[in-house]
């Protein structure tokens, strides 16, 4: 059989194991598995037998709900590929309007010190050094497997940014925009999400306490008190924009909110004067 057809009996098989989008997953392992392009997928190429095996290996561990970024070893965020696997947050595509909110304030060759608080696999950091070199960029992280992966991808795309082991913005001065997509599930609501999150991403980079927010509450705190950043952008889950909207605004700050593409209140913007 050819990839394609590979690929058919693929999706089939996912599909049981109640995953919802089987056939685009079914497609990018085999062509990941087979080491061939998506022109030569639709061209008829055929997997040797190494390919066969990997693929195997790779369906067995996506029926068990293993993310498949961790399968392949990376995932896309704004249009550059990211290492990522056990022990890191898969970066998603609304975390990209962090890099947005960074990029939109700063001036092509402009200076500007970013700081990106709890940089997981690095993707909002490097993403930002990457489009404005100009900027200094730092970023901190707490877990040091995350920041293994950080190292990497910093590596590969802005070797210029500064990463440290540390705690939210404690290592840091000054900035003058603060970006960070911190924990912000309740602690109970945990266990009741998918299985690719609840069973495989790290727990330090989702649970954000009994309401989401405690770790949003202390960097707010810490920005309005001692780093006063231009602008503090911080992703929040669903239903959650509101509260901290008003935390911001009791910390001096003005407030706008962006929408991410499924209509969901999705970055708080908190700037001073």
């Amino acid at each position: 059989m050819n990839a394609r057809e590979i690929a058919g009996a693929a999706a089939r098989r996912l599909e049981a194991a109640g995953l919802s989008d089987a056939r685009f997953e079914a497609e990018v392992l085999v062509r990941e598995a087979a080491g061939i392009s998506r022109a030569a997928y639709f061209a008829g190429a055929c997997l040797e037998g190494a390919s066969r095996g990997r693929l195997e290996q790779w369906l067995a561990r996506r029926e068990a709900r293993e993310p498949l970024a961790y399968i392949t070893g990376w995932r896309e965020f704004y249009g550059r590929r990211f290492a990522v696997g056990p022990g890191v947050l898969v970066p998603r595509p609304e975390t990209e309007l962090l890099v947005e909110a960074a990029v939109s304030r700063i001036a092509p060759g402009a200076p500007a010190v970013v700081l990106e608080v709890g940089t997981g696999s690095g993707a909002v950091a490097v993403s930002v050094a990457a489009e404005r070199p100009s900027a200094t960029v730092m970023a901190t992280e707490v877990s040091r497997e995350a920041l293994q992966f950080a190292q990497l991808n910093a590596a590969a795309h802005a070797p210029g940014v500064v990463l440290v082991r540390g705690s939210l913005a404690d290592a840091v001065r000054r900035a003058d925009i603060v970006l960070a997509n911190l924990p912000y599930i309740p602690s109970g609501e945990i266990d009741a999400l998918e299985p690719e999150v609840s069973r495989w991403e790290p727990r330090v980079a989702l649970d954000g306490g009994h309401d989401g927010l405690d770790l949003i509450r202390a960097l707010i705190r810490d920005c309005a008190e001692r780093l006063r950043p231009h602008l503090l952008a911080l992703e929040v889950g669903f239903g959650q924009a509101e509260a901290v909207a008003s935390l911001g605004k009791v910390a001096g700050a003005s407030v706008s909110v962006t929408r991410d593409l499924a209509g969901i209140d999705r970055v708080v913007c908190l700037e001073w004067a």
